[in-house]
């Protein structure tokens, strides 16, 4: 029980506030029939005295006893003034008859209570409502006696207006308000929300309050209600979130402010939530716009600053800093003088000053630049005012303007060399305006015509009597000139002295400073002696094309000669190629045919060498043309020079030729082609052999000199006269030409040699002691740091030359060559190799053949010549591949083709292959070389 003051209140068993007149019945029913006989009577009584409530004891309805309140409600001062009146006395007649009938009923008759409003009047005249309760109390003397408890219903009623108005003003201005409020008691209920939380919910308040957060928050409470438990634990929480809402994502900012009772439990919590969303895009487009500011300002080739009227720099762009020497962080924040220097300053403060007072500045100034050149500077300052004009600061912009004044003074100084020119020029030389009218002309032109200066200027050149053919061609490009603003040219003659003179002109068009143009400088010039030069020269053009296109169809008739050559060689050893591998293979095993064995070797050698012969032809062509190419890469030397060795040993063992190696190098590389510089030792070596009698020797060494390697072969041969070794690298030289000379070749060779090795960057070099006394001769190759890659690449490729040929069994191949001998010996091959294939002499028996195959398998591969009569290889591959069976589909459209040909330039390959053709190969090719390139064409297709 809790007593504030004179006031009461009870709290039930069941934790709700009891009403004063519970209180009463209780106190009253525990008082003896005589208190004034009880021990506690009086303090019975002294309990009812505190009661808010006026407490009445009635007795034949009469009050026999009042508390104080019922004496204050009744108005009397006193018992005595109360004591004997009736209650039904104080009954005003506004108070109703059944309210009063009521009354009586209850004081009089009824044993139940009963409970109801009247309105009372006092003694003095005031009225006032009342909620009048009546309850028997028999324990009185009289057994109708009754207890009566009267509120104030006037008091109360007020109170509850001004609590209402408070409401209303409470309701109002929190409607008012544009954030969301609210109040949610400890069980996460809402007691209260404004209209903003009405509006961002889209929720009437009867469907929020009442309602728990988490029926009114969703999806969104988990990630609040960390901050919801600390402020029911008691703490004021702010913090700011990003919730996702109709309108899209926003930002808010929410503030909890606990509501902590008079016992320190926390009731509930006050929610007050902003939505920043506007603001944080403000804040999101400041923050774009200045860095869009900074990357403008950043951009311009402009030193701009923003200073305060203390002289501190407040902005820079980075052609300020970069200036000064300093990042812009390092600048902001300290003082112009600072950073210029005392002595620049001192010259800029006055206009600083004056831009600070209000007023605008410019102007310009020649400083000493810190490289010692002058610089010209023209200064900007602009005062920066705040909202209300009063200037806070300055924003200067600092324009370099010496390559201006500098392109300036320059003008001015070729304005002046111009006139010097023009005056002095040959040249006729005259400024016109829009109406063709004469406004400068220089002395040339006042020579050529005869007509005084003041008689040109203002005049058309048809008032001045000029012949009318030059006047309308002038006047014509002074037009055009006009009208499109871009330079004319025109030709004419006119007749000077005499004689005929031709003239080239030219019409430029003038611009003013708005770009308009408002006259054209028309300069003319005598080209007689010229055009007679140009065509001396054209003359001479002609016969000098003439005679190129003569010697392009003699070299091309060249060209076309040795590649017919090179086919018409090449074409036939192919046949013999094959056959001879073809008896090579089948006579393996015969032991009692040693001399068709040595006649299939003679055959294979006779053929190598012929192949060798149009080789060697055909690389002079490409070295005399420029066409010879190098596949460079890193090579070791020593595996080439082995390789060399091992291709011509069977020559010296046939001649008891003894050859020995001597090599100081191991891993050392040279940057080469490969193929090349085996060719250069081959030849080098070939020759030793060559001219060496029977049972003699060469040596090959091979060391470090330097930074080059050099190798050196040398035999005990023929040797060399001294009248022939200057010639000796020389193109098809050779020492002995006679009919009967003891060896064959074409001269090449060496010629050969030299050429490599210069395109390899290094030298080669022959000595000799004479005729009879043997031959020397030393390469000298720029030297490459070796590597271990290419060292093992070079091993592996070698040792790769003696893996077993690959097997075709299984593949079809379609044959084409309209050469019979090739193509019966270049099938035997093919089968041998265990292929199956369909020989045709051209595409239309190929085309006659495709048909049969129906429900079989199409051929797999395509071997064709190039060199057909009727159709080439070209069009019957583009026939092959364009075959329809069905009409719809091209089967063979992807079919891997090889083209074999005699035809062997570099222009024949890359032709092959543009065409369509996967892989080149030059006839005649060893049956080995064209089953593994067979097998690898269809390994890559697959």
């Amino acid at each position: 029980m809790a007593v504030p003051g004179n006031q009461i209140s009870f709290i039930r068993n069941t934790g709700h506030l009891a009403t004063h007149h519970d209180v009463v019945r209780h106190a009253m029913s525990t008082i003896p029939h005589r208190p004034e006989r009880h021990p506690g009577g009086q303090h019975y009584r002294h309990l009812i005295e505190l009661c808010v409530d006026g407490v009445l004891l009635l007795r034949d309805a009469r009050i026999v006893g009042a508390n104080r309140a019922g004496l204050d409600l009744l108005g009397c001062g006193n018992p005595e003034q109360a004591h004997g009146h009736s209650l039904f006395d104080f009954l005003h007649p506004e108070g109703g008859a059944a309210a009063a009938q009521r009354l009586r009923s209850a004081v009089e008759e009824g044993p139940a209570d009963v409970s109801l409003e009247h309105r009372l009047a006092r003694d003095d005249g005031t009225v006032f409502d009342a909620e009048i309760t009546v309850a028997p109390y028999p324990d009185l003397d009289d057994p109708n006696g009754r207890l009566v408890v009267l509120r104030n219903l006037t008091e109360r009623r007020c109170i509850a207006a001004a609590l209402d108005q408070q409401d209303q003003y409470l309701r109002l201005i929190t409607d008012a308000a544009p954030i969301l409020i609210a109040y949610i008691d400890s069980d996460e209920r809402y007691r209260f929300i404004n209209a903003a939380y009405e509006s961002w919910f889209k929720l009437p308040r009867p469907d929020i309050v009442g309602k728990s957060l988490r029926e009114v928050l969703g999806a969104s409470y988990p990630a609040l209600q960390p901050q919801i438990a600390r402020a029911l634990a008691g703490e004021r929480v702010r913090y700011e979130a990003t919730v996702e809402h109709d309108l899209g994502r926003r930002h808010v900012i929410a503030t909890y402010t606990p509501d902590i009772g008079d016992d320190g439990k926390v009731r509930g919590f006050s929610s007050a939530v902003i939505d920043i969303t506007e603001r944080k895009n403000a804040e999101q487009e400041l923050r774009e716009r200045e860095e869009q500011l900074r990357l403008i300002t950043d951009a311009l080739p402009v030193f701009i600053a923003q200073c305060d009227r203390d002289y501190r720099l407040r902005f820079v762009n980075r052609t300020y800093a970069d200036r000064f020497g300093f990042s812009g962080s390092e600048v902001i924040g300290r003082r112009v003088p600072d950073i210029v220097g005392l002595e620049a300053f001192a010259r800029i403060r006055q206009y600083l000053d004056a831009a600070l007072a209000g007023q605008p500045q410019e102007h310009e100034m020649r400083i000493n630049a810190p490289d010692g050149e002058e610089r010209c500077l023209q200064l900007m300052y602009v005062p920066e005012r705040d909202e209300h004009g009063a200037v806070r600061g300055v924003v200067a912009a600092v324009n370099d303007m010496t390559r201006l004044r500098r392109t300036e003074e320059r003008l001015i100084r070729r304005e002046i060399e111009f006139k010097t020119l023009v005056e002095n020029s040959p040249d006729i030389i005259s400024r016109i305006d829009r109406n063709m009218r004469h406004l400068y002309v220089n002395p040339a032109a006042v020579k050529l015509a005869g007509i005084a200066p003041s008689d040109y200027i203002g005049k058309t050149k048809a008032e001045l009597g000029l012949p009318p053919e030059m006047v309308a061609a002038w006047d014509e490009a002074a037009e055009a000139g006009f009208r499109t603003g871009r330079e004319q040219r025109l030709d004419f003659d006119n007749i000077v002295d005499g004689q005929t003179h031709f003239f080239s002109g030219r019409i430029v068009p003038e611009t003013d400073q708005h770009g308009r143009i408002e006259s054209v400088v028309a300069i003319a010039y005598d080209v007689t002696e010229r055009a007679r030069a140009e065509k001396e020269r054209d003359d001479l053009l002609v016969r000098e094309r003439a005679a190129r296109i003569q010697a392009e169809t003699a070299a091309r008739a060249r060209d076309e000669f040795l590649a017919i050559v090179s086919h018409e060689l090449r074409a036939p050893l192919n046949g013999i190629q094959s056959w001879a591998h073809v008896l090579e293979n089948y006579l393996k095993d015969v032991t009692s045919a040693p001399l068709a064995q040595r006649a299939l070797q003679g055959i294979k050698t006779g053929v190598g060498q012929q192949v060798r012969l149009i080789e060697d032809l055909l690389d002079v062509t490409r070295m005399m043309s420029g066409k010879l190419r190098l596949v460079r890469q890193p090579l070791a030397l020593v595996p080439l020079l082995e390789a060399a060795v091992e291709s011509v040993r069977p020559t010296a063992a046939a001649k008891n030729i003894a050859i020995s190696c001597g090599y100081r190098i191991t891993n050392e590389q040279i940057e080469g082609d490969s193929d090349r510089v085996q060719q250069i030792f081959w030849n080098l070596l070939s020759n030793a052999v060559k001219f060496t009698q029977q049972d003699g020797s060469v040596w090959l060494t091979a060391e470090r000199d330097g930074g080059n390697i050099r190798v050196t072969v040398r035999d005990n041969g023929m040797g060399i006269s001294a009248e022939f070794l200057p010639h000796l690298f020389d193109r098809f030289s050779q020492e002995d030409t006679s009919s009967t000379r003891g060896h064959s070749g074409l001269g090449l060779g060496l010629f050969l040699v030299r050429h490599l090795v210069e395109l390899h960057g290094g030298q080669v070099r022959a000595e000799s002691a004479g005729e009879g006394r043997g031959t020397t001769f030393s390469v000298s190759l720029p030297l490459r740091v070796a590597t271990e890659k290419y060292a093992v690449a070079t091993f592996e490729e070698s040792a790769s030359a003696n893996l077993p040929l690959p097997s075709l069994k299984g593949l079809r191949i379609l044959l084409i060559d309209d050469q019979a001998e090739a193509r019966e010996s270049l099938t035997v091959v093919l089968t041998t190799a265990g292929a199956d294939v369909f020989a045709a002499d051209s595409a239309r028996q190929a085309l006659a053949w495709l048909p049969t195959l129906a429900g079989q398998r199409l051929p797999d591969v395509l071997v064709c010549d190039i060199a057909m009569p009727g159709e080439d290889g070209y069009a019957v591959l583009r026939k092959l591949r364009a075959w329809k069976p069905d009409g719809k589909s091209a089967p063979l459209q992807r079919m891997p083709a090889l083209a074999l040909t005699a035809f062997a330039q570099r222009e024949d390959r890359i032709r092959a292959l543009t065409a369509g053709f996967q892989m080149h190969v030059t006839k005649p090719v060893a049956p080995e070389e064209l089953i593994v390139v067979i097998d690898t064409m269809v390994a890559r297709t697959q």
